[in-house]
């Protein structure tokens, strides 16, 4: 009876693994934002991120997208906010 309880353990700790090590990498794809009169990197990230996405990892997606020094951006400049692409193609609505 241990022992099939072993290998039940053993073969739940695979399956819940498994979706982390088999899951495909993310793809985004730019979406071009101009940025307005009041707008901060972080506003921008909040009205991108997906449902329950960390806004601290969005701005650091598009710092990086946009080699922004420190992080500053300036009303009228045109950035890059990367979105996830899904399955069927399609970039993940914003908020």
């Amino acid at each position: 009876m241990k022992g099939i309880l072993y290998a039940l353990a053993f073969a739940c700790a695979i399956y819940a693994g498994a979706g982390d090590l088999f899951a495909a990498t993310p793809v985004y794809r730019n979406y071009s934002v101009t940025v307005a009169q009041g707008d901060t990197l972080w506003d921008i990230a909040c009205r991108h991120a997906e449902k329950k996405e960390d806004v601290r990892v969005v701005m650091e997606r598009i710092t990086k997208a946009n080699k922004l020094d420190a992080g500053r951006i300036y009303p009228g400049q045109v950035i890059n906010v990367p979105l996830r692409v899904q399955e069927s193609g399609l970039m993940l609505a914003t908020k």
